[in-house]
């Protein structure tokens, strides 16, 4: 199905003029609308939380990389996924990567764990 997503999918950049983006990021020109959605050259997607030209954005998901990009303009706080090490990482500048958590699970890790009681206690 189209933009699906998941191990070797990859859903594909927004369009502009006909041709996918190639910004990473989101958006910095042109006027926006709140709740706009976009989806940059690496596959990070973005939300409008503020309408205006460029508008404001929240980065929504990371981009799913194999390795840390070390080319292009990257914002600064831009949010990976490198799927190879399973590290969540943010951009902080000059192509220098910080992890923010270690290798990522399946989201059931939240789920609360069931523990057996004795009866009567």
């Amino acid at each position: 199905m189209a933009g699906e997503t998941g191990p070797g999918l990859r859903a594909p950049a927004t369009y502009q003029n006909g041709s996918p983006t190639t910004l990473i990021g989101p958006p910095t020109s042109g006027a926006r609308v709140l709740n706009e959605f976009w989806r940059d050259a690496l596959g990070g997607e973005w939300r409008c939380t503020g309408a205006g030209t460029p508008g404001t954005w929240l980065q929504i998901r990371p981009a799913a990389v194999t390795t840390d990009p070390s080319s292009g303009t990257i914002p600064v706080g831009y949010l990976i996924l490198n799927v190879t090490t399973g590290h969540l990482k943010h951009h902080a500048g000059g192509y220098s990567w910080t992890t923010v958590t270690g290798p990522q699970r399946s989201p059931r890790r939240n789920r609360p764990r069931r523990t057996r009681g004795t009866a009567g206690t």
